[in-house]
């Protein structure tokens, strides 16, 4: 399979003629949350939180996420930890005994960077704020202490007494033992409000330019575009030849509000699928009762900036009136892992108790309703690249495909008709679905005659029972 396209919205086709496209929500796991705080004398005992990384390793067929866990006594010097668990199969997680620290003398899966912790304190590995993001090595060169790589948040005070926030790079052979690898980015002086809190890394050796090969995304302060509100949460991106160094685009926001929808774009996390870049994104309604938030999703060509499909219906919606995940659902920054033929979409989600945030709504300075609610993981999933689809007693035509040997296959229910022309008016072939399946939810197109190849638009004929979710050829 060389290109998978798509059905997200009118815009994904050529032309349409009598068929409507719609959002196709992802189902929760009925075993929801699946990752839960800890016992009450556990220092996760309150919260299994964001910013954190879900990813599925296909080679070791193995379930890692790492989280912020934060402790329910409530004590001044209380903050967030980092932690490790893993799972099998996504649903059902363990939290290893690990080395590194403990809780109320006991063992804990608390991770610290550089452990063991080198003599001098003063080194300034010694002091992260906390992990904000894991990725693996796509480098199949890679040497075996370099397989995961991750950003820590860490704030120096330089000789000057300005306060310097950095991201650093850390490489670890199994995700819980980590080194520094340097400075990934940085700004000085510090201004929480003009620099990048970024919660992806998304590697792409394909984008013709050198520079683009990673793309990170981020939280990005900046007036709000339909209202001027300050000190708001948007979408940013920065980028570079390697993860060793980012920087930031010149304009750094790709994705912001809408007036209507929401007040604030919390994390986001990309995935590129074909040629098209997927991103999964929180979008927040904030105020000083109740915050509220769901995941939706946008569309780019690029990569920057994104556009949204389906603006008003979430991918993930929060939970019913009661339910664990009713207020607010943060995407983990592992986005959409693929596992088999169905996607993996891991999520932390909190109750209504949870109040008072963002720091702007806090009760009391600097103990906000984030200080005192319980959060946890959840699951939802879809089958592979059935993000959308179009339906109805009508047709689609694409844009002009490339159609090779390899043939044309369709993830869709029913069984729609195709044709393809290499230009209006001119017909090559027709075709329908055969039994043949790839990645379970694709079946082959059949052609009466010889296959098409070449530029070509395929015109599918879709009735009321079929539903058209992408392409590849």
């Amino acid at each position: 399979m060389t290109q998978v396209h798509l059905i997200l919205d009118e815009h994904s086709v050529a032309e349409s003629r009598g068929v409507t496209f719609h959002l196709n929500p992802a189902t929760k796991h009925p075993e929801n949350p699946v990752l839960l705080p800890g016992e009450p004398h556990e220092w996760d005992s309150l919260q299994v939180s964001w910013p954190g990384t879900v990813l599925y390793s296909p080679r070791d067929r193995k379930f890692g996420c790492w989280y912020l866990g934060l402790d329910v006594v409530q004590t001044p010097e209380r903050f967030w930890k980092c932690g490790y668990a893993e799972s099998d199969d996504g649903v059902h997680w363990t939290k290893p005994k690990l080395k590194h620290a403990t809780f109320l003398d006991r063992p804990t899966n608390m991770i610290l960077p550089g452990w063991p912790r080198p003599s001098d304190p003063r080194l300034p590995w010694w002091s992260p704020h906390f992990l904000n993001l894991v990725f693996e090595n796509p480098d199949p060169n890679a040497p075996p202490e370099q397989r995961f790589g991750s950003y820590w948040s860490n704030g120096l005070i330089g000789a000057d007494g300005k306060f310097t926030e950095r991201r650093v790079l850390a490489w670890s052979p199994d995700g819980i033992e980590w080194h520094e690898g340097g400075t990934a980015y940085q700004i000085h002086p510090y201004d929480r409000f003009r620099w990048h809190d970024i919660n992806q890394v998304l590697h792409d050796p394909d984008d013709p330019d050198p520079e683009f090969r990673v793309k990170a995304y981020s939280q990005y302060f900046r007036a709000r575009a339909y209202d001027g509100r300050e000190k708001v949460r948007h979408i940013g991106m920065l980028h570079g030849r390697g993860v060793e160094h980012v920087e930031s685009l010149p304009d750094p926001v790709i994705f912001g509000p809408e007036p209507g929808i929401d007040e604030e774009i919390h994390y986001a996390s990309v995935k590129k699928i074909g040629a098209q870049y997927l991103m999964l994104f929180e979008s927040d309604r904030f105020n000083r009762s109740q915050p509220h938030g769901d995941l939706r999703l946008a569309v780019s060509a690029t990569g920057r900036p994104f556009r949204r499909i389906h603006p008003h219906t979430p991918l993930v919606a929060t939970g019913a009136k009661g339910m664990w995940d009713e207020n607010l659902i943060v995407t983990s920054n592992g986005g959409i892992q693929e596992v088999g033929d169905e996607f993996y979409l891991f999520y932390f989600g909190c109750p209504g108790t949870y109040r008072a945030w963002p720091a702007q709504y806090e009760v009391m300075k600097g103990r906000g309703g984030f200080m005192f609610a319980p959060v946890s993981l959840g699951l939802a999933t879809l089958p592979r690249d059935r993000f959308a689809h179009a339906t109805g007693d009508g047709s689609l035509t694409t844009h002009p495909l490339e159609l090779t040997a390899e043939g044309v296959w369709l993830n869709a229910d029913g069984d729609p008709q195709v044709a393809a022309f290499v230009e209006p008016g001119k017909l090559t072939a027709r075709g329908k679905l055969t039994n043949r399946r790839l990645q379970g939810v694709y079946r082959k197109v059949g052609w009466a005659g010889l296959a098409p190849m070449g530029k070509n638009r395929l015109e599918i004929m879709l009735t009321s029972q079929d539903n058209l979710f992408s392409i590849a050829c």
